[in-house]
């Protein structure tokens, strides 16, 4: 027999056995990726930061201005934009210059949040 046809033979399956592990694990790892990176709750992240970022935001501008009574004006209309996205949200504000006491509810379906702040208005 010819030794050489044998070592082709070998070199050839060997070959494909390793392009075929190759395969699988790139499959295997994209799957995995995938599964991993895929959220079934589906929380609106961006929605709930910018609701604490813009209504310290508000406190500060409006007593800035001298015109603390618009806070709750604006933390209504903010109520209302998050209701049109489908978020129900409520901003509660009690306290007085320089130091005020923030408490956002923040619901969905799939999460409740609620975030206590001071703001101090300095």
């Amino acid at each position: 027999m010819d030794n050489r046809g044998q070592l082709i033979l070998l070199s050839g399956i060997l070959i494909a056995m390793g392009v075929a592990i190759v395969a699988l694990y790139l499959t295997t790892a994209s799957i995995s990726g995938y599964r991993v990176s895929y959220s079934p709750w589906d929380l609106p992240y961006y929605e709930m930061r910018m609701s604490v970022y813009e209504a310290t935001r508000a406190i500060k501008y409006y007593t800035n201005l001298g015109k603390p009574s618009y806070i709750t004006e604006f933390y209504q209309n903010m109520s209302k934009i998050y209701a049109e996205h489908g978020y129900f949200m409520i901003a509660n504000v009690n306290g007085t210059t320089p130091l005020y006491k923030l408490k956002l509810e923040f619901k969905t379906d799939k999460v409740y949040l609620e975030v206590k702040k001071n703001v101090t208005t300095y």
